[in-house]
C-alpha cells in the first residue's frame, strides 16, 4: 500500500495500455499459464483443469490458446460457465459423475485438496503429465502404484515466468476479462467484503480495492 516501489528495471514488464483493474488480474492468470508450460501442453493433448478459480481459469485460457482440448472441473456451475466462455470444450461438476469425460493427456490440479489430488492421479491417462499447483492443506495418501502402472510425469509449478507474464498481457489487451472482476471497493468496505468472500468463496474471483 505505498505509492512508489524501487526494484531492478529488468523486473519490470510494461502493460500501459492496460486498464489498471486488469491489469491486477496478470499475476494469477500467468501462474495458471505457467502450469500449463510446465505441462509441455500442445494442440494434441487433452488437458483437464480442476479448480476454476482465477488460477485455474488462467490456465484454462493457457491450454485454450495451444490448441488443446480442455475440460474443466469444479463444483460450481457458474465457474464452469466462465470456463466454457473461455473455451473448454467439456465442463464437469465434480459432484457428479465423470462419466463420458475424455481421458486427459494432463492434468492441472489447482484446488490443493486430499480429494482433487486423488482425482488428479486417477484420471490422468497412461504415460500422462499431472501439474500441481494448489497446496494441500494436510498430508495426502496417493495410490503410488498408478504413479509406476501410468508412467506418469508428476511436477509442481510455482509462480510464473517473464515469459509467462507477457503472454498473459497479451491475451488481456485482446480477451475480455471484466467478468473476472467480482468487485471494486473502497478501504472501508473490505471487512464487509472478507466477510462476503468467506460466506461464499466459490463465487468470488478477485475483488480489487481502489485507494484513489
Amino acid at each position: 500500500m505505498t505509492e512508489y516501489l524501487s526494484i531492478p528495471w529488468e523486473k519490470v514488464i510494461p502493460c500501459r495500455d492496460i486498464a489498471l483493474q486488469n491489469a491486477a488480474l496478470i499475476e494469477p492468470m500467468s501462474v495458471g499459464f505457467h502450469a500449463v508450460s510446465r505441462g509441455r501442453v500442445t494442440d494434441s493433448d487433452t488437458v483437464m483443469v480442476i479448480g476454476c478459480g482465477m488460477v485455474g481459469l488462467g490456465a484454462v485460457a493457457g491450454a485454450v490458446l495451444r490448441g488443446a482440448t480442455v475440460i474443466a472441473a469444479d463444483i460450481d456451475d457458474e465457474k464452469l460457465t466462465l470456463a466454457r466462455e473461455l473455451g473448454a470444450q467439456y465442463t464437469y461438476n465434480t459432484t457428479a459423475s465423470s462419466e463420458g469425460i475424455p481421458e486427459p493427456d494432463v492434468v492441472i490440479e489447482a484446488v490443493g485438496s486430499v480429494p482433487t489430488y486423488r482425482m488428479a492421479v486417477e484420471k490422468v491417462a497412461f504415460t500422462g503429465r499431472m501439474v500441481c499447483i494448489g497446496y494441500a492443506k494436510s498430508e495426502v495418501s496417493l495410490p503410488t502404484g498408478l504413479f509406476v502402472k501410468k508412467e506418469l510425469d508428476i511436477m509442481g509449478s510455482r509462480n510464473a515466468e517473464p515469459e509467462d507474464f507477457e503472454a498473459v498481457i497479451r491475451y488481456v489487451r485482446t480477451h475480455d476479462v471484466s467478468r473476472f472482476i467480482s468487485g471494486i471497493i473502497k478501504p472501508r468496505d473490505v471487512q464487509k467484503a472478507l466477510t462476503e468472500w468467506a460466506a461464499a468463496p466459490g463465487r468470488i474471483f478477485r475483488i480489487l480495492v481502489d485507494f484513489e
